[in-house]
């Protein structure tokens, strides 16, 4: 899986939980399964990482306005 190009959290998420589907039906080779389990590690992690600069951005704009709600721009990296 090429780095070249950052998809979405939906789209990750998709897509690993389509490698998962594979992985659990177990008719695929050894060979097959560590490739996707590979790319199913690598997506869980992306999605984890999204995740994560999600709630800190949340966790900051929440700080900043003592706890008050106010509405701004979510600026999240790759989107």
């Amino acid at each position: 899986m090429a780095k070249s190009k950052k998809i979405s959290f939906e789209a990750s998420l998709e897509n690993l939980e389509e490698l998962v589907k594979d992985l659990e039906a177990g008719d695929i080779s050894l060979e097959t399964l560590l490739d996707k389990y590979t790319q199913a590690v690598l997506l869980s992690k992306t999605c984890l990482d999204q995740l994560n600069q999600t709630e800190a951005a949340i966790d900051k704009m929440v700080q900043e306005n003592k706890g008050e709600i106010q509405e701004s721009i979510l600026n999240i990296e790759g989107e």
